[in-house]
């Protein structure tokens, strides 16, 4: 089986040391899943997080840029996003896979 060399694009949502992801082709359409969850959810948006939150009581929404098979030492670097927000961990999984299956 052969491994196709791409960079893909992931939606991550981190809630209490837990990690699910959602795989984008492109940036662009990464972006516009996280922009859908932060317009969707922006009650719930810590704006000003300050230095102490414990992890538990907040959500972690980021893209990053990834490479899947060989890559060449130093050639991709992170493209972060990142929004926070409180108590709905929930909502946000769902609306992040629902908008993900929708989109495929």
């Amino acid at each position: 089986m052969e491994v196709r060399n791409r960079t893909i694009y992931v939606l991550e949502i981190k809630d209490n040391g837990k990690r699910n992801s959602f795989d984008y082709e492109t940036e662009d359409e990464a972006y516009k899943a996280f922009e859908f969850l932060v317009k969707t959810y922006k009650d719930n948006r810590i704006i000003d997080k300050g230095p102490v939150i414990p992890a538990d009581h907040i959500i972690q929404l980021s893209i990053f840029k990834t490479h899947v098979g060989s890559v060449p030492k130093g050639a991709i670097a992170s493209y972060s996003p990142i929004e926070w927000f409180k108590d709905v961990h929930e909502e946000i999984m769902l609306s992040a896979k629902i908008y993900h299956e929708n989109h495929k």
